[in-house]
């Protein structure tokens, strides 16, 4: 299971905070000062500092980085680190730069930012190191522009539970939908595809909806809305303290929770108060 809240532990006089949301980091900076108080040596990392290193700098270590994927969830690993995009919405460029292949460990849970991008090669060996393994969910979104049916013939011989795309803007939709396409025609059936739907960020209720509505007419059922969340600035601090001049708070509070709640998909949209 994933640690829903900030992680923590010492180990002799030495305590470790690592922070994955900014809007964690007001708690870290309590946690910081206590630890302090008690006599421990503090040390912060993680996505949260990462993005805004300077939040922690006076109350901890904040230059040392310390693995611990793993300590978030036993099951979890990850091949690579960093990304070919440069989303501007996306904080990976900033806390990992670019794609960087990597020894992994065989766990179900795959964290990889972008695999896709990764070299034939090295997904050759992924695929060869998860094999044995059983319900391999690939928890981070596949990049839907780059997948090859070689990709998916080679996914296959895993033991999925799910694979998941992004679609971030409206614009991808022929991208995303040939992807969807392309993986049932390769034989991976619609129950193991998911699809992760950036809301919020340069768009506007009806086009999220419309996104939504049209991956529910492809048949497949477990998409999740994202809302977006600056990733710095005092807008990271709050989580879904941000609102687009596009939004009001009804409306992203009523399209978040309809289609986080599958059983209210019954409900036409438009009959739904939220």
């Amino acid at each position: 299971m994933w640690s829903k809240h900030l992680l923590e532990w010492t180990e002799g006089n030495k305590a470790y905070l690592s922070i994955v949301f900014t809007w964690q980091l007001p708690d870290a900076w309590s946690r910081c000062i206590w630890y302090r108080q008690q006599g421990y040596e503090v040390i912060a990392g993680g996505v949260g500092v990462s993005l805004m290193p300077e939040y922690l700098r006076s109350v901890a270590d904040t230059s040392i980085r310390v693995p611990c994927l793993s300590r978030h969830n036993s099951d979890a690993t990850r091949f690579s680190t960093g990304c070919i995009n440069n989303c501007p919405f996306c904080g990976v460029p900033i806390t990992e730069g670019d794609l960087k292949e990597e020894k992994g460990e065989p766990k179900p849970i795959v964290c990889d930012n972008n695999l896709l991008a990764c070299s034939r090669k090295h997904f050759d060996y992924v695929i060869d190191t998860l094999k044995p393994v059983p319900k391999i969910d690939m928890n981070q979104g596949l990049d839907c522009r780059i997948i090859k049916p070689y990709h998916i013939d080679r996914l296959k011989e895993l033991d999925l539970t799910c694979i998941r795309f992004a679609w971030d803007n409206i614009n991808e939709e022929s991208k995303v939908v040939d992807a969807i396409n392309a993986c049932i025609q390769g034989g991976i059936p619609k129950s193991k595809i998911r699809i992760y739907v950036l809301v919020g960020y340069n768009d506007t209720p009806d086009d999220a909806l419309y996104r939504m509505q049209t991956l529910k007419s492809m048949g497949l059922k477990f998409n999740s809305p994202m809302r977006y969340q600056p990733i710095k600035g005092d807008g990271a601090l709050v989580k879904d303290s941000y609102l687009s001049k596009n939004w009001t708070e009804y409306e992203m509070h009523k399209f978040i929770r309809y289609w986080f709640r599958q059983w209210f998909n019954n409900i036409p949209y438009a009959e739904f108060k939220g």
